[in-house]
């Protein structure tokens, strides 16, 4: 590639980490916890305001109760508080008041030499309970008013506070709130980051060691897999199925291998006998018809080869509605001549009804060629060979030595010819017959024949 075309090259954009994207989140996440919290509390105290003054002003209403001085009749005559209560209304008389009154409506104690009530308008009995915001010498104040009984007399507490007292202590004691809430607040953030990330790190550690170990797999290395110990169980089902594809991919390199091989050592021997023969010249017709026979070999095994190679891909085949009786017509038709050559008669069994498969017609001819040419193959003479289409399925069955169990698995290996065998083939022809099954969803098994010999049956699901 030209220096131009490097320089072209178009460069994906760089994305942030995932332990910073997740530090951020954090980050972003407290803070859009701590708006809500903040926002919270503000419409809690617009809308809620008077409540919160009328529960803190209710508390206060204790310490001045159990302040009551009694006389000698056990009348409430004054209220004593406690020093730290006293300073409040003393020093801030023009905004924080009391007032006791008995049954009567007669103010028996103040908090300041005024001894009016905070309540004039109303009624003694109706004041318990109330209340709202009164206005008190040209201002308003929160007045409640509340009862206590005090050895069988009645008595009713005003207590009043001014709204400029609450702006006040709001206009106190907001920004020492909001300079702390935002510096707790930052510091908050930063140390959750810095937690995140930390966390973010020892999360993501077993998946960089995986990651080394991943580097480390290679083409002459495919035993190599991803370490399982101290993984997380969220990651450990990646890491597993990660070196489940390791361990198909090594028997797939192990088997192309055993493949390659074989393949050489089954053209190398034709190859030299027909290079000999060139070499010694073509004496006679003997030495050219065996020529022509090394080289036909040689061409059955190339062909089955690159049919191999098709069908090993499912995604390749060209599937169609197909009529399984009309391609073992064809099979049959086609191999007519060699069995008549080998003294076999063929019989065709069609089904009852109608039979469509979603196939390659191709696939499936070559498929039932392979399997009744290899039954003519091992029938002796004068033996029948039979093809059976079903809506279930396809038997091709034989009346020759069959297939002993020991090697009812091997039989479709690739290269694979049983022990003694004399009679010429490449050993590809069951094994192409089995990857063809296998790339339909199909299954093809080896059995023993009723009458003796050898049964292949090809099995489908109804209607597939």
């Amino acid at each position: 590639m030209s220096r131009l075309g490097r320089e072209n090259r178009a460069v994906p954009p760089r994305t942030l980490s995932l332990t910073l994207r997740l530090a951020l989140g954090f980050s972003v996440a407290f803070a859009a916890m701590a708006l809500v919290v903040v926002g919270v509390q503000v419409l809690l105290a617009e809308r809620f305001g008077h409540l919160v003054t009328q529960m803190s002003m209710k508390g206060q209403t204790q310490d001045i109760f159990d302040g009551f001085v009694l006389d000698a009749s056990q009348r409430v005559i004054g209220v004593t508080l406690p020093p730290g209560d006293a300073v409040g209304f003393d020093d801030f008389f023009a905004n924080l008041k009391f007032r006791v009154l008995d049954d009567s409506g007669q103010v028996v104690a103040s908090s300041e030499p005024d001894r009016r009530s905070l309540l004039p308008e109303r009624d003694i009995a109706d004041q318990p309970g109330f209340f709202g915001i009164v206005r008190f010498d040209e201002r308003d104040f929160f007045v409640g008013a509340w009862q206590r009984t005090v050895h069988g007399q009645s008595y009713v507490l005003q207590l009043a506070r001014s709204d400029r007292f609450e702006v006040l202590a709001r206009e106190a004691v907001t920004p020492t709130i909001v300079e702390t809430v935002a510096l707790l607040g930052t510091l908050s953030a930063l140390i959750f980051a810095v937690a995140g990330a930390l966390a973010v790190r020892s999360v993501l550690r077993p998946i960089r060691i995986a990651e080394r170990a991943a580097r480390d797999v290679g083409g002459r290395n495919l035993a190599a897999r991803l370490p399982v110990e101290d993984m997380p169980t969220e990651i450990l089902p990646l890491v597993e199925a990660f070196n489940d594809v390791l361990q198909r991919l090594e028997r797939a390199f192990q088997e192309q291998e055993r493949f390659i091989a074989n393949a050489a050592h089954e053209l190398k021997t034709p190859l030299a006998l027909a290079r000999a023969r060139i070499e010694g010249g073509l004496a006679n017709e003997e030495s050219r018809t065996r020529l022509l026979q090394d080289l036909d070999t040689m061409a059955r095994q190339v062909q089955q080869l690159l049919q191999l190679a098709q069908v090993a891909d499912s995604k390749a085949l060209q599937l169609s509605q197909v009529n399984p009786v009309e391609v073992a017509r064809e099979v049959l038709n086609q191999l007519a001549f060699k069995a008549d050559r080998a003294d076999i008669t063929l019989h065709l069994v069609e089904p009852g009804v109608n039979v469509l498969l979603q196939a390659d017609e191709a696939a499936l001819f070559i498929l039932l060629r392979n399997l009744v040419e290899n039954a003519i193959e091992f029938s002796p003479a004068g033996a029948d060979v039979r093809l059976q289409i079903d809506r279930t399925g396809i038997n091709v069955e034989d009346h020759g030595p069959g297939v002993p169990v020991e090697h009812r698995v091997q039989v479709f290996e690739r290269f694979w010819r049983a022990p003694g065998q004399t009679r010429p083939g490449s050993g590809l022809g069951l094994a192409l017959a089995h990857e063809i099954s296998l790339a339909h969803g199909w299954s093809l098994c080896c059995d023993e024949a009723p009458g003796g010999g050898a049964l292949f049956s090809i099995s489908w699901q109804p209607g597939g």
